[in-house]
């Protein structure tokens, strides 16, 4: 099972953390590879995504070095699912819905182990004949093992959840711009390499992480806006 998710995971978690100072490089590929237990080629492909992602950028001769924090400030959101499906243009697709392996980047995000059973949902949503977002979720199966017996072209997963009595507390999220991929550009039927937004999104119920959704926005059809005391 490859290694590097769960060392971008990490990294990247320390980087949004602030375990790394601006100005000072990372640990060498050597040095990563000693600590994570894996091959350099395999740090160096997860110092390969976070340099692709912006995350950190690569001097020669001197190392890699943090790109310094990421504007976040104030609140944005995906329009909530029931608020969508009021429209009657709107539709929602079930592209696929079944249990899946957890990969390493997936179990740690919700502090499960490599391989215990999640829920995915893969969905798109679209406006017409406008498709406008893409949603990839992923529950623990051991909270909500009935997810899949419901109808998730019509019924919103957060709400299937509280009624399977699991209550949700806190939502943690994280908006950054990225240039689609070609499966991500294929669904919104848009070029590759089109700019678009990417919102993650944790959910916790109490202290545990429950559930872990990435939606892919279109850049052309969405902006974000927030309003707040000067």
């Amino acid at each position: 099972m490859a290694k590097y998710p769960l060392i971008k995971t990490t990294l990247k978690d320390r980087l949004l953390g602030g375990h790394y100072q601006e100005g000072l490089p990372l640990p060498s590929e050597p040095q990563l590879a000693r600590e994570f237990e894996v091959s350099r080629m395999t740090a160096r492909r997860a110092i390969d995504e976070l340099e692709r992602e912006g995350y950190v950028y690569r001097v020669q001769g001197a190392g890699t070095f943090p790109t310094g924090k990421r504007f976040r400030q104030g609140m944005f959101r995906v329009r909530p699912f029931k608020e969508w499906a009021r429209h009657p243009d709107h539709r929602t697709q079930v592209l696929r819905a079944m249990q899946i392996d957890a990969t390493p980047e997936i179990a740690h995000v919700l502090q499960l182990q490599p391989g215990d059973p999640v829920m995915f949902v893969h969905r798109l949503r679209t406006a017409g004949d406008e498709a406008l977002v893409i949603e990839k979720r992923y529950i623990s199966a051991a909270v909500a093992p009935s997810l899949l017996d419901h109808n998730l072209s019509a019924e919103s997963v957060h709400e299937v959840m509280v009624a399977l009595g699991v209550p949700l507390t806190r939502v943690e999220q994280n908006l950054e711009a990225v240039n689609l991929r070609q499966e991500e550009a294929d669904l919104l039927r848009v070029p590759l390499g089109t700019a678009s937004f990417l919102l993650r999104r944790t959910t916790y119920s109490g202290a545990k992480r429950v559930s872990y959704v990435n939606y892919w926005v279109r850049g052309d059809r969405y902006a974000f806006q927030d309003s707040f005391e000067p």
